[in-house]
């Protein structure tokens, strides 16, 4: 092999090798949009001599409202602990009685699903996560389970990330204050793992370039 072809070959190799270590780390901005707002009245029409359709508030029942939110991320490997929305939860009454009595009261549990779509820097990715909304006669709660991981590739780096599970919370309201009950906004957070994305350079290569030499 001449000296050019040598060079040339050495030139290739080299860059093959430099472009799958990352630039300087960088911050760079990720969004997670929002999910609903979703309202959960009770699966039965309630009786018009129910108390609360008698003085005009009704069982219109909860709100759950996850909004968008917009951070930043350093693009160094680790594992780190963000924000991803905000979660904005309202009270309302609720009915849980029959079809004929309004005071045979029973719980209430909806389900939640509340996939969101999430965008680091310019690549796309959807984050899913269930919870659950617990109606009984004394008090609401709401609480999310751990979400499954989704994967992002960018500027060199796997980003994994995980949202995390919000604890069973109990709604705060004080009975001489009038529907709805507004929660103070709660943050919902989600484990970040930053990685080095794994090299596409055969094991070889090195030995390849030392090999041009002699």
């Amino acid at each position: 092999m001449n000296s050019f072809a040598k060079v040339s070959a050495v030139a290739a190799l080299v860059l093959g090798v430099v472009l799958v270590y990352p630039a300087a780390a960088v911050d760079v901005a990720y969004t997670v949009y929002a999910w609903g707002p979703q309202q959960y009245p009770g699966p039965v029409t309630p009786p018009a001599d129910c108390p609360h359709m008698l003085d005009g508030f009704g069982y219109p029942g909860d709100i759950v409202d996850i909004q968008p939110y917009t951070g930043t991320l350093l693009l160094v490997p680790g594992t780190y602990v963000q924000k991803i929305n905000t979660l904005q939860w309202t009270v309302n009454y609720t009915y849980a009685g029959t079809p004929d009595d309004c005071d045979a009261w029973s719980d209430l549990f909806f389900d939640l699903s509340v996939p969101r779509a999430m965008t680091i820097d310019t690549v796309n990715g959807t984050l899913s996560q269930t919870g659950l909304l617990e109606v009984t006669w004394f008090n609401d709660y709401i609480s999310f389970d751990a979400g499954s991981t989704t994967t992002f590739n960018l500027l060199g780096y796997t980003v994994y990330v995980t949202p995390l599970a919000f604890p069973r919370t109990e709604a705060v309201f004080e009975m001489r204050n009038w529907p709805p009950w507004v929660q103070p906004p709660y943050d919902m957070m989600a484990e970040f793992v930053v990685m080095e994305a794994a090299s596409p350079v055969e094991p070889g290569s090195w030995s390849t370039i030392k090999s041009l030499y002699r």
